[in-house]
């Protein structure tokens, strides 16, 4: 067995990559092991004849400070790409039929009246009834609650599922009922305890807002936009980070199969025979893999660790010529309506949404299946799944004739679900993983969902395990 390593990393999503970079910088040596060929985890870029695939997420929150503050220090600035501030539209596919959602929609919220009261979208009741959202008095002190809960609260049943279902919980891929508005959402419970109201808060952040950030701001190819990628696609911030990295340390088909605690701090023990011996172990892998690696150490860890739910997801890139859609793809993309006969939840117009995305003439579109309306959609075949998402989108969009390519990426028990509680049941993974020294938890829905948050926390839990082998 070779020397005892300060600290082993064992997961190379952007977490478990965080966590390393923050290591080599303090000069703490460590090794990373992945069990896939590739580093990144759900971070997949790939480049097909001109257009940029993004088989994972496609965008970063600019809002957020790590994503920007990372691309600055892997000196990718130069290479950023905002999303498209000229063509937003987002539409909503409801009783059979595409409608465009009112400008100024800030996910669930309406910015601007007109447009609102102008809409198709919402039936004269439901805009009624969300405009009492500036009425209705705040709930207070009784804890955490659904995101269906809250929407219905603040805006009716009616924004609940035309907004709440696809738009809200679709960004989880999740179930609206059993989803945590403050893990998901934390930024409407702060807008409702501050103003007392969704929309006295839009307003107020309206009013306080510098006239050019109020105007959308930027050009759509900066930090500006509220949303961010590379010219190369998101997969260029992992090879950039690797990039940063000790070769050495980086190790990937390295499945891990056992961990043993000992006096001198952790044994691991992976497929095909090879083990490691730590003094401090992260691991950032999803809960469901953690579970039997923990059991024979804390089985109260693994029950509570069990109660965080992963579904599955695929998304579906197709290219086209452009004459080959009809639609004009002015916007972002559309969303499904619960209850509508589509395999396909959500759909973006990647070549409008993110200029370069696709060569000139060209269309990307990226359909996103599977999530809590269907779990098992990973039982279907790529072929059979390109052809759910094109029957779904032809009627709707004009499609013509075969695409140019298709590609299909498969994301099992892949997307963490923060349900109701979820906090809480974090604090007691956290109390728990105290008890076994030099071990450590991060990833994707612990105490971080998205790319900068996940980063965030990676390079936290790494400061945790430099203190504690210092």
């Amino acid at each position: 067995m070779a020397d005892v390593l300060p600290v082993a990393i064992v997961g190379g999503g952007i977490s478990g990559l965080g966590a390393a970079h923050a290591l080599h910088k303090a000069g703490v040596p460590f090794e990373l092991f992945e069990a896939a060929q590739r580093l990144g985890g759900v971070i997949q870029t790939d480049i097909h004849e001109g257009f940029v695939l993004e088989g994972g997420p496609d965008a970063i929150l600019a809002q957020k400070p790590e994503g920007l503050a990372l691309a600055r220090e892997l000196d990718l600035m130069p290479r950023l790409v905002g999303t498209n501030m000229e063509q937003r539209t987002l539409y909503i596919l409801t009783a059979g039929r595409l409608k465009a959602m009112p400008e100024g929609m800030a996910l669930a919220i309406p910015t601007k009246m007109w447009p609102f009261v102008k809409s198709n979208v919402f039936s004269w009741p439901g805009k009624l009834r969300m405009g009492l959202d500036a009425v209705i008095p705040p709930r207070r002190g009784l804890g955490d609650e659904s995101i269906a809960s809250f929407m219905r609260r603040r805006l009716g049943d009616e924004a609940l599922r035309l907004l709440g279902e696809p738009l809200l919980a679709g960004i989880h891929a999740g179930d609206p009922e059993q989803l945590s508005i403050s893990a998901t959402f934390p930024r409407f419970v702060e807008m409702e305890r501050q103003h007392g109201s969704l929309l006295r808060a839009m307003l107020a952040a309206k009013r306080a807002a510098p006239p050019a950030a109020a105007a959308g701001g930027g050009n759509g190819r900066g930090p500006m936009s509220p949303f961010f990628s590379f010219q190369g696609g998101l997969g260029e911030m992992v090879d950039a980070l690797v990039a940063r990295l000790p070769a050495a340390a980086l190790r990937t088909g390295m499945t891990l199969e056992q961990v043993e605690r000992g006096e001198a701090g952790y044994t691991l023990s992976f497929a095909g025979g090879a083990r490691v011996q730590a003094r401090a172990i992260i691991l950032s892998i999803p809960a469901p893999r953690l579970s039997p690696l923990l059991a024979p150490h804390s089985p109260e860890l693994v029950q509570l660790l069990d109660t965080i739910p992963f579904l599955s997801s695929a998304t579906v890139l197709l290219g086209y010529e452009r004459e080959q859609v009809a639609h004009p793809l002015d916007g972002y993309g559309l969303v499904t309506v619960g209850g509508e006969r589509t395999t396909t939840m959500a759909l973006s117009f990647l070549s409008t949404k993110r200029p370069g995305s696709a060569p000139e003439g060209k269309v990307l579109l990226r359909g996103f299946v599977g999530g809590a309306r269907d779990p098992d959609v990973l039982r279907m075949a790529d072929h059979s799944l390109v052809a759910a998402v094109i029957a779904d989108m032809k009627p709707h969009l004009g499609l013509s004739g075969e695409p140019l390519f298709s590609r299909v990426y498969r994301w099992p028990q892949t997307t963490p679900q923060m349900t109701v509680g979820h906090f809480d049941r974090v604090a007691q993974i956290d109390r728990l993983a105290g008890e076994l020294p030099g071990l450590f938890l991060t990833g994707a829905g612990l105490r971080a969902t998205g790319i900068p948050d996940c980063y965030g926390d990676g390079v936290k839990t790494a400061e945790a395990a430099r203190a504690f082998v210092a």
